[in-house]
């Protein structure tokens, strides 16, 4: 029975990962399952953790953020084992994308990152991308580390204000 559920979980996972076509947060991932008491906290992590290893979710972190994306062998399996998830459950997992289609899609839309191009030399990469396409990006160099960090830091509070300046600006 134990591993009956396990495994309902995991097709939840990947039926949900496979229905938004870009990686998604963990918390955005959680809230689905964990406002709905299919599982708890610990359990979702170990789930979690299996289908990373199992190679069906591929894992990336950015700054401090954690986001999952399905992987090819992800896709395969839910393709041929979608018939096993329950119809209200993907209704229930589809209508859940709908309602929070715009909170998973924000949630990535801006992203920042930094890494050390030489000795005394950090790059602060930022971008905002909206469906999978980068609609600005930017890299400023700076002396430190620490530099670098704020930039990235501000970048996400500061997008918003930034971005439309900039393109008023570059197009007149």
């Amino acid at each position: 029975m134990l591993q009956e559920t396990s495994m309902l979980y995991k097709l939840t996972i990947l039926y949900l990962l496979n229905k938004v076509e870009h990686p998604i947060s963990g918390n955005s991932l959680s809230n689905f399952l964990l406002q709905n008491d299919f599982t708890d906290y610990f359990n979702l992590q170990q789930i979690m953790g299996e289908l990373i290893d199992d190679g069906y979710v591929d894992k990336e972190t950015v700054r401090n953020k954690t986001l999952y994306r399905i992987s090819e062998s992800g896709e395969a399996a839910i393709r041929l084992l979608d018939r096993e998830l329950a119809p209200g459950m993907k209704s229930d997992i589809d209508r859940y994308i709908v309602d929070n289609g715009m909170e998973l899609k924000d949630d990535l839309s801006v992203m920042s990152r930094y890494y050390q191009e030489d000795i005394n030399r950090y790059v602060a990469n930022m971008f905002i991308e909206e469906a999978g396409e980068k609609l600005i990006e930017m890299n400023i160099t700076v002396p430190t580390a620490a530099d670098a960090e704020r930039i990235c830091a501000k970048w996400y509070n500061a997008s918003d204000k930034l971005y439309p300046v900039i393109m008023k600006e570059l197009l007149g």
